[in-house]
């Protein structure tokens, strides 16, 4: 899908959620009436659903999509909906979905540290200099592939929190000069920054500075809040932390 226009105003992307996870992962209750009462009623103009498929599982994400695109034929409302889902960059040049079914998505959410996962690809060297040159090798080989419309949860490493002692001495790791190469390639190829807003204020310098050199680079981000929950479906409620977070504003 396009790219939009960066925007860098978070009451205006708060205004669109681009990561949730509904009935095919297991959250009972986010079925997709459900979904989109919420979404309505939160002021939302678009809800991407991004189903996971992970290592450790093997989904038919595209059979999901083409179920929820039919439920959805019947449901009126002004809300743009996407079918995609959460998918897995599990190690350099290593895509799990087949390319037949990332064709077949609205939209292609990708996960490239989840490290936690039985099969995910971890480094030979396990030291925070090894996963910041893993982390940016597996991002690298996604970028130009023309697979991703965005990545999730960009460098954070808390999946790594049993590997190394300070998890976030891995993304301190990552040099500015680094991060600003790697937003670049991908504004280059169009692809966008998710900004995942229950799991930014773990690493606060991280995200200070994906935001910073985002904007100076000029790269498009899309907020998100990973809800598997219905309570979570608002992004509304997460904006003072993010306002103070990012903005350094109440």
């Amino acid at each position: 899908m396009d790219v939009e226009e960066p925007c860098y105003d978070l009451d205006e992307l708060a205004r669109a959620n681009w990561h949730v996870h509904g009935f095919f992962s297991g959250c009972e209750e986010m079925t997709l009436p459900a979904i989109v009462s919420g979404a309505e009623a939160a002021g939302l103009h678009t809800v991407a659903i991004t189903d996971h498929h992970g290592v450790s599982w093997d989904e038919d994400v595209a059979g999901f999509a083409r179920k929820l695109r039919a439920e959805f034929e019947g449901i009126e409302t002004q809300v743009r909906f996407l079918f995609g889902a959460e998918l897995s960059a599990f190690g350099v040049g290593k895509f799990l979905d087949p390319i037949e079914v990332n064709r077949q998505l609205d939209y292609r959410l990708y996960a490239c540290n989840h490290y936690h996962l039985g099969g995910w690809e971890h480094p030979e060297d396990r030291s925070p200099r090894g996963y910041a040159e893993h982390a940016l090798a597996v991002v690298r080989s996604l970028l130009p592939t023309g697979r991703a419309d965005c990545i999730a949860h960009p460098f954070e490493m808390e999946p790594v929190h049993n590997v190394l002692p300070d998890h976030h001495a891995a993304t301190r790791a990552i040099t500015d000069q680094e991060l600003g190469d790697v937003l670049e390639l991908g504004r280059r190829q169009g692809v966008a920054w998710g900004l995942n807003a229950q799991v930014l204020g773990d690493d606060p310098e991280l995200s200070r500075r994906l935001w910073e050199i985002g904007r100076e680079v000029g790269v498009t981000f899309r907020l998100g809040t990973d809800a598997h929950e219905l309570v979570h479906l608002d992004p509304h409620p997460f904006l003072p932390m993010l306002k103070a977070l990012l903005d350094g504003k109440e």
